[in-house]
């Protein structure tokens, strides 16, 4: 198996790069049909995702807002 660049700190989840050689598509796919954003992304704004209970959109803004007010 190829191994893929992933920041992405949940190895358990079914869509990690770690656990297939699909790279970033089933991790992105399952975003997309979930309007969510990747964790990824998240880890990148802030890096603390205590206290994050859903992963939308919606609530990525208030959590980069919260971030960029530190």
């Amino acid at each position: 198996m190829k191994e893929h660049f992933c920041t992405c700190p949940e190895k358990s989840c079914a869509f990690h790069p770690a656990r297939h050689d699909e790279g970033c598509d089933l991790c992105i796919k399952k975003n997309l049909d979930h309007g969510e954003i990747p964790t990824c992304f998240w880890i990148s704004v802030g890096g603390d995702l205590s206290g994050v209970e859903k992963y939308t959109v919606e609530s990525f803004v208030n959590y980069f807002l919260r971030s960029r007010d530190r």
